[in-house]
């Protein structure tokens, strides 16, 4: 990536998640504790915080001061938009809540027989029909998996789309027949089908890290969130990664935010009028890096 500062190659970093300080140099939109859940709603940037979902004008304005819209009893765990102009705000253990649209005040404490299971990630395939990854509540076994939930919200049975998703972090539906799922643990992508119980097939395996959320890019690119290194010399550290998947879900670039920087811990990413919108969970930030100035490897 040329024009971005590069640095040093970690070991387990070569040829597409080259390190450079893309990120470290990216302007800084906001500061808040902990921001996550980016999502675009009628002109509008999204994103939480804690409990609370915040709203950014200005996205030129650098430094703007963000504006609590929305607050919650519990911290918000996932979010994502309807083109209704609804939001579904996962809340932890207490379950799912829509906001706005059709649905608006419906609350959806458990996920079929899943009780005490927290969302992890949202998407919508339109406003009436919502995906949702499930991880362990707080009272859960060890080591318990994550499960993948097709939700009606007119009224209809909850379906289970897939089980024993390790630590599911990210969720992107692709067509209306497939969903792209991040599992956390297992630093992987999986392909999952969207209206019918099946097996997940792996699409993307060995990610440099753990995954976090996925977003769609231009030109039927995707990005993906890393949160943190799975091994080499910082894996203990924060460390900042966004990775841009081409076809076939191949690495074409990877924008990074290195462990003694200042944009550590990306959990979500949103392209928008040729930005790309990062929120940096350890260090606080939200950042906006204009993708004019990133090559691809």
């Amino acid at each position: 990536m040329a024009g971005l500062g590069q640095s040093d190659a970690l070991p387990n970093l070569e040829g597409p998640f080259r390190p450079n300080r893309a990120l470290d140099q990216a302007a800084r939109l906001a500061e808040c504790t902990a921001p996550d859940n980016l999502v675009w709603q009628d002109g509008h940037l999204l994103f939480t915080s804690g409990n609370a979902v915040l709203l950014l004008d200005g996205l030129h304005d650098h430094g703007r001061e963000a504006e609590q819209i929305l607050r919650f009893e519990n911290s918000v765990t996932a979010m994502a938009a309807a083109k209704d102009g609804s939001l579904a705000i996962g809340l932890g253990n207490d379950g799912i809540a829509i906001v706005g649209g059709e649905h608006d005040g419906t609350a959806i404490p458990t996920v079929g027989d899943l009780m005490g299971g927290v969302p992890t990630a949202l998407c919508f395939a339109d406003p009436h029909t919502l995906f949702a990854c499930m991880g362990p509540g707080e009272d859960s076994a060890p080591h318990a998996e994550g499960t993948l939930w097709r939700i009606d919200l007119r009224g209809a049975a909850p379906l289970c789309l897939a089980s024993a998703l390790a630590a599911p972090s990210g969720l992107l539906l692709r067509n209306l027949d497939t969903l792209l799922v991040a599992e956390g643990a297992r630093c992987r992508l999986v392909e999952c089908a969207a209206g019918t119980p099946r097996t997940p097939r792996v699409v993307l395996d060995d990610l440099p890290g753990h995954p976090g959320r996925l977003a769609w890019g231009s030109g039927n690119t995707i990005w993906l969130a890393i949160v943190s290194l799975r091994e080499g010399p910082v894996a203990a550290e924060p460390y900042g990664l966004v990775l841009r998947l081409g076809a076939g879900f191949a690495p074409r670039a990877s924008l990074h935010g290195r462990s003694g920087g200042r944009s550590r811990g990306v959990t979500s990413c949103l392209e928008t009028r040729g930005e790309l919108i990062v929120t940096c969970s350890a260090d606080d930030a939200v950042l906006s890096v204009d993708l004019a100035h990133v090559s691809e490897n």
